[in-house]
């Protein structure tokens, strides 16, 4: 069995008590920026990359909280195990968000934190935003 392995990022734009969380809409299902790992990467510069190029977000690794989260499954279309190394970035203020047409996105925006987890589909990823906010 192939293991591969992909970074997430999940941003926080933290103004004083009001959080916004960036999601990305990838072809009717909003996400958080992920993407695989490349030879003579980090991880966290993974996250970084994605986020960049998937959102045109720019972020630094002193924005970031570090990992917080991991988690599998199987993807059957590749024969493999996907781990997802999940980082999460606190910002101070919400960035904006061109979304990369090219990599299949068709929208890109700032929501609130109950409206991310009503609208995030997958569970991991709604237990990982729970995560992130749990450390802030």
């Amino acid at each position: 069995m192939i293991e591969k392995i992909s970074s997430m990022a999940i941003v926080v734009a933290k103004k004083e008590k009001n959080l916004k969380v960036l999601l990305l809409n990838s072809e009717g299902e909003w996400v958080f920026p992920k993407g695989h790992v490349e030879a003579n990467e980090t991880e966290l510069h993974t996250a970084i990359r994605e986020l960049w190029e998937e959102s045109n977000v720019v972020v630094s690794e002193q924005e970031s909280i570090g990992q917080v989260d991991e988690y599998k499954f199987y993807f059957n279309g590749e024969n493999a195990v996907k781990v997802i190394k999940v980082f999460a970035f606190i910002i101070d203020e919400e960035r904006e968000i061109t979304y990369n047409k090219n990599e299949g996105f068709i929208d890109g925006k700032w929501f609130d934190i109950d409206e991310a987890l009503n609208t995030l589909k997958h569970d991991d990823a709604k237990n990982a935003l729970r995560k992130v906010i749990g450390k802030l």
